[in-house]
């Protein structure tokens, strides 16, 4: 871990940068090998990719616990690693990992019991769902160290270390890239040469290989000799239950926001359907589109959530206040200038998906729109960063619900259901998203309650400990 940074010293600015540049191509990286993976997986068959769909909204509800244990830790640990206690960062990234891993064994093991009875109840093609039985089976047999891989690219993250978890996610998703058409197909595409015709089970194969490759390499780095902490692979053994309960307590609200975004998304889709087959088709793009914008404010939150635990933890809680308003700025100047390129080439950014003249009609003034309303976001997201860097989460799950459910839904509701106005309104409902989310987390950031939950915090921490 010799990549490791004092996220307490030196330029706010330059830090941010050195912390989220590395996050975002790894949260690209990740995004570009599950475009290149579906698209292996659609040259199988339609069930193909109807399995693994499905199967993903199942491993979803899964995966939050990850997010629940993971997001905890962020404040756990970088608070630790910025008060220079080493000892209490060693504790705090070992209770991670084997809690972690504990939950991944339970869940894994509790989905292999009900996977196929949920699956009838998403569809009732009897083919799409022995593929993902037969798909999910050996995922959820991997979950444990699925889920210890994530520990290890936080803990790295949270100890100023940016670089070496984009580095693993780089390595792993071109391993699976590669591997997949050798394990999925008879005779692999391109190339001609003979393949191992696995199917959908080479997908997951090929996924387990990547990660488990990269496990390794993170293993080393936190594990081995020459690790800075003192770490031990004997030290995941042992489970410190009231910092466990710490871990759920913080990371449960913004986990929790997560899933109402995807139950909302759920919701829009359904009330979406009432335009037809091809304003869903216009929606869906606009989604892929939305989460590319997303991936540099998600390396912004990820790099300036270790750097607000970090000064938080050394006491410097003005420069914990001065990274959020910095990671704000960036935030929107990124918005501004990739949502800005999104508004004038938005027709040749649809045509790479589709070239349906009815989808492009709907979808390209609707992505316009949406690509206007998302400039805010980058401001106010940053600025929450001193949220999950002080463990005073609660204002995301407040900030989430009301947006959506207060502003979002009940707008769509109008335009669609009493207005009846065409499909381009319902892209609208960003603005009034935006406007709801942003002025509950301003709200929270200026009313300074998490200066309070940081006391809280050490408290309940030296009693775990």
């Amino acid at each position: 871990m010799k990549g490791q940074r004092d996220l307490t010293k030196g330029s706010i600015m330059n830090n941010l940068i050195y912390m989220s540049a590395p996050a975002s191509l790894a949260f690209l990286a990740q995004t570009l090998y599950s475009l290149v993976d579906m698209i292996w997986v659609g040259r199988l068959s339609t069930e193909a990719v109807a399995a693994i769909t499905v199967f993903s909204t199942v491993y979803f509800l899964v995966f939050i616990l990850n997010n629940i244990i993971g997001q905890g830790s962020v404040p756990t640990i970088s608070q630790a690693y910025g008060a220079g206690d080493m000892e209490k960062t060693r504790i705090a990234i070992s209770n991670t990992f084997s809690f972690k891993f504990l939950v991944g064994i339970i869940s894994g093991v509790l989905l292999l019991v009900i996977l196929r009875p949920v699956l009838n109840l998403l569809t009732d093609d009897p083919v799409v769902i022995d593929m993902a039985v037969e798909y999910g089976r050996i995922m959820m047999v991997f979950l444990p160290l699925f889920f210890s891989l994530y520990t290890i690219k936080t803990s790295l993250r949270c100890c100023g270390d940016a670089k070496t978890p984009m580095v693993i996610t780089i390595i792993s998703s071109i391993i699976n890239i590669v591997l997949d058409p050798i394990f999925m197909f008879d005779t692999i595409p391109l190339i001609n040469l003979p393949g191992l015709g696995m199917g959908v089970y080479g997908v997951a194969v090929a996924t387990i290989i990547a990660n488990m490759v990269g496990l390794i390499i993170g293993a080393f780095i936190l594990f081995g000799k020459n690790n800075f902490i003192g770490m031990k692979i004997t030290d995941v053994f042992t489970i410190n239950w009231k910092m466990a309960k710490e871990l759920v307590t913080v990371g449960s609200p913004p986990a929790m926001a997560n899933l109402t975004r995807n139950i909302t998304n759920m919701i829009l889709i359904s009330l979406i359907s009432g335009y037809g087959t091809a304003a869903v088709a216009a929606w869906g793009i606009i989604g892929r589109v939305f989460n590319l914008l997303f991936i540099p404010l998600a390396g912004l939150m990820s790099g300036g959530s270790a750097m607000t635990g970090q000064n938080i933890g050394k006491k410097l809680v003005q420069r914990a206040v001065d990274t959020a308003y910095m990671a704000g700025k960036l935030g929107i100047i990124s918005m501004l200038a990739l949502c800005g390129l999104t508004f004038v080439f938005a027709a040749p950014i649809f045509r790479v998906f589709i070239n349906e003249p009815e989808v492009l009609a709907l979808g390209v003034p609707a992505l316009r729109i949406v690509s206007l309303s998302l400039v805010p976001i980058g401001y106010y997201l940053g600025l929450s960063t001193i949220f999950t860097g002080s463990g005073y989460t609660i204002p995301l799950l407040i900030s989430s619900v009301i947006g959506q459910w207060v502003f979002q839904l009940p707008a769509v509701f109008v335009f669609v259901h009493l207005l009846n106005l065409p499909f381009q309104y319902v892209a609208l409902s960003y603005f009034a998203f935006t406007i709801g989310e942003g002025a509950i987390v301003l709200y929270f950031f200026k009313q300074g309650k998490w200066k309070k939950a940081i006391d809280d915090r050490i408290l309940k921490q030296a009693e775990a400990i």
